[in-house]
């Protein structure tokens, strides 16, 4: 990690300092590192860092963000409103442990600079994009299901006939639970009387066919036999969350803006006009510049 901080720290110096020059010179061939077994002087270095790809990738992004910075700002607010939500979809420690792993991230400093140069690329590729209250407001009503959670409980069993007798049964009056108990195969739910916990509307999770039905009930209703893969289920609503517009007001409009942002490349291009190159060593550094796949979800 040290070694990752100090080359940084020389880019900086390198590039946004303007002393690259120096580097060409008998100044750049001063020593950096002395051992035993020879030295490294400065421009060993430097040498070595513009001609790899990661050192490349380096200048560009010390480059890009120090011109980003200048036109967009981004507080701490948003940087951990982001690190939070991802925090909440990780669930506890250990899953976020595992999402860092498996995203590539080595802790969560490496993700927080991530999301501040997300949050940079997202305010230019969507500068100039407008989105109303009503267009916000209509994406809210056309995807409620999004923002509501059901909790359910369900019966499932085997055949359509069995299915149409237990929903006899609970039209007579019997228990819910006391059926689930006694005749749904499913014997984890069963055991809980058929009880399944809250599921979003936008969980990808169910099944789809099951989850569309769930959230067309009002709480306390029930459903007619509703066949999935696993058989035919008798669900039943038992509360019904809603997240008011107001909680979700700002993810909706980041949503409306992403679709309408610019591509990437399109911001790279236009960055790169804006870079004026003072070492010929540099001359191919911006030059094709593609974007990095994010790791984000």
């Amino acid at each position: 990690m040290k070694k990752i901080i100090m080359v940084l720290a020389i880019l900086s110096l390198l590039f946004l300092l303007g002393a690259c020059s120096a580097l060409t010179s008998g100044e750049g061939s001063k020593v950096f590192v002395k051992t035993d077994y020879g030295t490294i002087a400065k421009d060993d270095l430097y040498k070595e860092v513009i001609s790899s790809e990661r050192g490349k990738e380096l200048i560009q992004k010390l480059v890009y963000m120090q011109i980003l910075k200048g036109k967009y700002e981004v507080s701490d607010k948003e940087v951990n409103q982001r690190l939070d939500e991802i925090k909440e979809q990780a669930g506890d420690k250990d899953g976020f442990k595992m999402f860092l792993q498996k995203q590539g991230f080595k802790n969560e400093n490496e993700l927080k600079d991530y999301i501040i140069q997300s949050i940079y690329f997202f305010k230019a590729t969507t500068d100039g994009v407008k989105v109303s209250d009503k267009e916000i407001k209509d994406y809210y009503e056309q995807n409620k299901d999004q923002y509501t959670e059901v909790r359910t409980s369900h019966i499932l069993v085997d055949k359509e006939s069995t299915a149409k007798e237990i929903e006899k049964e609970l039209k007579k009056g019997t228990g819910f639970a006391e059926l689930a108990k006694k005749q749904s195969t499913d014997k984890v739910t069963a055991a809980e009387g058929g009880d399944l916990g809250y599921i979003s509307g936008g969980s990808k999770e169910m099944d789809p066919t099951f989850l569309a039905a769930a959230m067309k009930l009002k709480k306390d209703e029930m459903s007619e036999p509703v066949k999935t893969m696993f058989g035919y289920h008798i669900i039943k609503v038992t509360d019904r969350k809603e997240t008011p517009l107001s909680k979700v007001k700002d993810q909706i409009r980041e949503t409306l803006l992403g679709k309408e942002a610019k591509p990437v490349q399109e911001i790279l291009n236009k960055l790169n006009k804006e870079i004026e190159i003072k070492d010929d060593a540099f001359k191919d550094v911006f030059k094709d510049v593609e974007p990095q796949q994010p790791k984000l979800p």
